[in-house]
């Protein structure tokens, strides 16, 4: 495309997960893609880096912004999509200089407007991996063969400044230096301070995101650790019961086999004058009884435990049950709510408008049109999911949020109620630990969990 040599050429570049850049287009090819005339099926069903430059006469750069932009399986832009590039740029903040001075960047860690800060994404300022140095070789490159008209020359002067004496044109030219330099270096100071405090905020945003998702994961783990030891305390108390009601029915046995014992000693001691083979007889009778009577409590004991398992069989088998009517329950409810007014929510959609909803923890929701039945079958799971922890610990935190008080239950079996502080970001909430006061918590420090086993 040509220009003006006084206007700006404006591209867009997308970047791989790697750091290099993978496709160039103008922006009037930009716009078709946003418009769904041209499907991306090299993007489809994944989010892009993307960055919006301009370009002036000598291929400088002298806008940048840096947004992602996300794709549907047809390779469609995403409907919510909405981010306005001009405003951006009307508003841009100066950023480092890329040969042409202070280039105009929107980023996340420097975004105008806040409420898209959330659509953006800051460069790598990383040495070797610098993404505007990359932008830079790729604006000289100019693969998109963009081009530019000459401008008009200027005049030549009519005449010239008189000439000076030599010492009159020495100080003269001297002065200026210094002052041209002087200049210059304050303008490089500040330029290099700005670039420093860009290159700190997008190490510091990098930080941010990596202390949440450990937090998010440590808060996970410390959950499934201790569903997992609930579930053996409650394994551990149920074997202890049945060890007892065992041990309680051998215990029966042994006694009537003791009581046996002792009646057919009796007898054997009141046939000691009998004959020989009579007292063989009743030992041999003896023997058997007690065979048998050690037969028959086996057997008792081996149709209980056959009986133990029959149940947890049939229990599991009517939870099994259970669960496939629930899916498929929550299938039918979901068809439903998919059918009900779809039209409706459709032509609200292609109007524009967007669903939001406002949730404790994640804030203002933008909701798309395919996640409505799921946030209207569960809207506390979906905010859970939306603020990146599970469903548990997002009840656990929101009844903490609303009343930040201790929730120990002393030995009468009431609430401490001692107010403790309120944690508004559901990510540092860890049950048992910020809702209890100084005397109740459970965790004494961070990476030890005590657990008392009755």
């Amino acid at each position: 495309m040509i220009f003006d040599h006084d206007e700006l050429a404006r591209a867009v570049l997308f970047f791989n997960d790697a750091g290099a850049i993978v496709k160039e287009m103008h922006y009037t090819e930009f716009e078709a893609i946003l418009d769904n005339y041209v499907p991306s099926i090299d993007w489809a069903g994944q989010t892009a880096k993307s960055v919006c430059i301009d370009l002036d006469s000598k291929l400088r750069i002298r806008t940048a912004i840096f947004f992602t932009i996300g794709f549907n399986a047809k390779g469609e832009v995403d409907s919510t999509w909405n981010i306005p590039l001009d405003q951006l740029i009307g508003s841009a903040i100066r950023g480092p200089d890329l040969g042409a001075g202070p280039i105009r960047l929107v980023c996340a860690s420097q975004c105008p407007i806040q409420y898209f800060k959330d659509s953006l994404w800051d460069p790598d300022m990383r040495s070797g991996k610098n993404h505007l140095s990359i932008l830079s070789k790729a604006a000289l490159r100019n693969k998109l063969a963009i081009q530019f008209r000459e401008g008009p020359h200027e005049p030549a002067q009519a005449g010239s400044p008189p000439i000076l004496n030599n010492e009159l044109l020495e100080q003269k030219i001297s002065g200026e230096l210094r002052k041209e330099y002087a200049s210059e270096f304050r303008n490089q100071t500040a330029q290099l301070l700005k670039d420093q405090r860009l290159r700190a905020a997008t190490i510091s945003n990098e930080s941010k995101k990596s202390i949440a998702s450990l937090k998010v994961d440590y808060s996970n783990r410390i959950e499934e650790y201790r569903t997992i030891i609930a579930e053996k305390n409650r394994t551990i108390e149920e074997e202890r019961e049945r060890n007892q009601a065992l041990k309680e029915t051998i215990d029966g046995q042994a006694m009537k086999i003791e009581g046996l014992r002792e009646y057919f000693e009796h007898k054997l001691e009141k046939a000691e004058g009998q004959g020989a083979e009579h007292i063989h007889s009743l030992r041999d009778n003896h023997q058997a009884e007690i065979e048998a009577k050690i037969t028959v409590a086996t057997t008792e004991l081996n149709e209980m435990l056959q009986m133990r398992e029959v149940e947890l069989m049939y229990r599991n088998e009517q939870e099994r049950q259970l669960r496939d009517e629930i899916s498929r329950l929550r299938k039918e409810n979901e068809a439903l709510m998919g059918n009900t007014n779809e039209g409706l929510l459709s032509k609200m959609v292609g109007k524009g408008i967007s669903f939001v909803s406002y949730q404790p923890g994640a804030g203002h929701i933008t909701i798309p049109f395919a996640d409505i039945a799921d946030y209207m079958t569960n809207s506390v799971a979906y905010a859970a999911a939306q603020c990146g922890v599970k469903e548990a610990l997002y009840k656990a935190w929101l009844d903490h949020y609303q009343a930040p008080v201790c929730s120990a239950i002393d030995e009468n079996g009431s609430i401490c109620g001692e107010n403790v502080p309120r944690i508004t970001n559901p990510t540092d909430f860890h049950s048992g630990d910020e809702d209890r006061c100084s005397a109740h918590k459970e965790i004494k420090s961070a990476g030890s969990l005590k657990v008392v086993s009755g």
